[in-house]
């Protein structure tokens, strides 16, 4: 998970950075912290422009520029997927969050260092748990005459169409043959999957470089996926 934290105090920064990496580690999260900061304008940049997913603890008071409600609601416009925490020492602010739906995960009120702690680690691990159940249901069912199978698209590197109406889809272990077009699965397939080709759709993530000249991309696997002269552009654009 990618983590955001927004508190105009910079001592309350740094506890809740120690705090968040404590539990990260205890707890074997998978987690990083993107970006801790007093400037919300800051926060909403790099969303922005990195057009990331993440976990955000965000105080309610950041000062007289911006209020914590309008910062989790200007990340809810650009983060559709957001997973908003409140911090803050207003326990009496709650109705704002409601008033304003921001859907928070919790609303936690900076009384003492281990009530705290204790209520970021209960909001980290259901967030964790939350994220690897949507991780799980994010899966391909593919069909042929010898079974049925659920791929996980993280696991997906490449799908290409072998013969008319017949799909090869290559994770790192195997290569699954099925029938049906690309059309018909790229549909299914989430935001990191680009079509390339009339035959090829690739995971970016598992894209290792572009040879630009020849329009092909070369994926972790070892193998090849060809680019199409209209697409190449979009595609580096996309990847960068």
């Amino acid at each position: 998970m990618n983590i955001f934290i927004c508190e105009e105090n910079e001592e309350q920064i740094k506890k809740t950075i120690n705090i968040i990496n404590k539990v990260l580690n205890q707890k074997k999260i998978e987690g990083n912290i993107k970006l801790a900061t007093s400037s919300p304008d800051k926060l909403l940049d790099y969303i922005n422009t990195n057009k990331t997913s993440g976990v955000y603890f965000i105080d309610i008071e950041l000062g007289k520029s911006t209020s914590g409600i309008f910062l989790a609601k200007k990340i809810n416009e650009i983060d559709k997927n957001a997973l908003i925490t409140i911090v803050t020492a207003s326990p009496d602010k709650m109705e704002l969050v409601f008033k304003n739906h921001i859907s928070a995960v919790d609303y936690i009120v900076k009384d003492h260092i281990e009530g705290i702690h204790k209520r970021i680690e209960k909001c980290l691990e259901f967030i964790d748990n939350k994220l690897r159940q949507i991780e799980e249901s994010k899966c391909l069912i593919v069909e042929n005459n010898e079974s049925i199978e659920k791929v996980k698209y993280e696991d997906i590197i490449y799908c290409e169409t072998v013969k008319k109406r017949t799909i090869a889809l290559h994770t790192h272990k195997k290569t699954i043959e099925f029938k049906g077009t690309l059309r018909d699965i790229e549909n299914k397939l989430d935001e990191r999957f680009i079509r390339c080709h009339k035959s090829y759709i690739a995971n970016k993530e598992k894209i290792l470089s572009i040879n630009k000249k020849d329009r092909i991309l070369f994926m972790e696997n070892g193998s090849k996926c060809f680019v199409s002269t209209l697409l190449i552009n979009k595609i580096i654009s996309k990847i960068s």
